[in-house]
């Protein structure tokens, strides 16, 4: 599958390693986030190294932002993928998830991905495609350092993805995410060195993964490679959480 893509969160790190992976194996990218000005760098990378992209200012939160994104990334070519990328972390107890948190947390992380996968739905079923949600190690275990609402909004991904990936099989659409673990990327450096020794000694590979090796297995998924998979959750975190 060769195509479109419009992948959110680009500015960030896993979405810019995406970015990057799919423009080298073909895809035409468009680069979709808050921040405009990372956007337009990013694709201007790809563009310089020989790809196709261009930048689009999003907010996920927005279903009017997001279906004028949804329009731009048609006006490229044929849409063929949707890496929902687009995500804030949030960290402590019950006590530190003030309401004003927990609806912004929710907001972007699960109802943004909602409402991109609702808004590339109707096109997606017309000729096919492959929806990649970023969800989280922490939405399917106990999470150590982050709080009730980012837990909460993953897992919410999970199930987000479980449920389209069963509606929409019938229509040729693919619905797959991935959940990552500890990611070494600008996300997580507000830990502290404290945090990051305890989070490294939980991992069995005794390392933090790259935002690389992310956007290998969503670029995997993207793909007709995994033509015959969908509804699944892979989990990228180094033997941290096994099921």
């Amino acid at each position: 599958m060769q195509g479109t893509v419009l992948l959110t969160g680009a500015a960030g790190g896993i979405g810019r390693a995406t970015a990057h992976f799919l423009a080298q194996r073909g895809h035409a990218v468009v680069i979709a986030d808050l921040d405009v000005a990372a956007c337009r760098s990013v694709a201007s990378e790809i563009r310089a190294a020989g790809g196709q992209s261009i930048a689009v200012g999003l907010d996920v939160s927005d279903p009017a932002s997001v279906d004028a994104a949804v329009a731009t990334a048609q006006d490229l070519g044929e849409l063929k993928g949707l890496v929902n990328s687009a995500g804030i972390v949030h960290l402590g107890g019950i006590r530190d998830v003030s309401r004003t948190d927990w609806d912004r947390v929710i907001g972007v992380n699960l109802t943004g991905t909602y409402n991109l996968c609702k808004a590339v739905e109707p096109v997606f079923t017309q000729h096919g495609g492959s929806i990649v949600n970023v969800a989280s190690t922490a939405g399917r275990t106990a999470s150590t350092f982050s709080s009730p609402a980012y837990v909460a909004s993953k897992a919410g991904v999970i199930g987000l993805t479980m449920s389209l990936a069963h509606q929409l099989a019938p229509q040729g659409v693919r619905v797959n995410a991935v959940a990552p673990g500890i990611i070494d990327t600008p996300m997580i450096q507000g830990y502290g060195p404290e945090r990051h020794e305890k989070l490294l000694a939980g991992i069995p590979l005794g390392r933090m993964g790259s935002a690389e090796e992310v956007a290998h297995t969503i670029g995997f998924l993207i793909s007709d490679e995994s033509s015959y998979v969908t509804g699944q959750t892979i989990a990228i975190n180094g033997g941290t959480f096994i099921s």
